[in-house]
């Protein structure tokens, strides 16, 4: 099996997982910043802006469009702000 067929492999599951889980209308970064959250949230703690933007899976993104994205995740109700700059996933 060749590297990019485990590559289409992986990004056909990743799809499949997106539609399960009802985030696959979710823009690209918008999936990014939600994963760093739910880290976060899973870990037991929220998330702040700072740590958003280093994160390895948004480290890429403008502060534009990660504050875009964060701003659309708000509106959509898949995370909350419990204070400034800090942010909790909705489970």
């Amino acid at each position: 099996m060749s590297k990019f067929n485990t590559f289409t492999q992986l990004k056909e599951l990743m799809f499949a997982m997106e539609q399960d889980l009802g985030i696959s209308e979710l823009s690209e970064p918008e999936k990014c910043v939600f994963s760093c959250i739910i880290q976060a949230t899973e870990a037991g703690s929220s998330i702040t802006t700072k740590a958003i933007e280093k994160h390895i899976l948004t480290s890429n993104l403008s502060r534009p469009t990660l504050f875009r994205a964060i701003k659309q995740l708000l509106a959509k109700d898949i995370i909350t702000q419990p204070s400034h700059g800090k942010y909790i996933a909705i489970t």
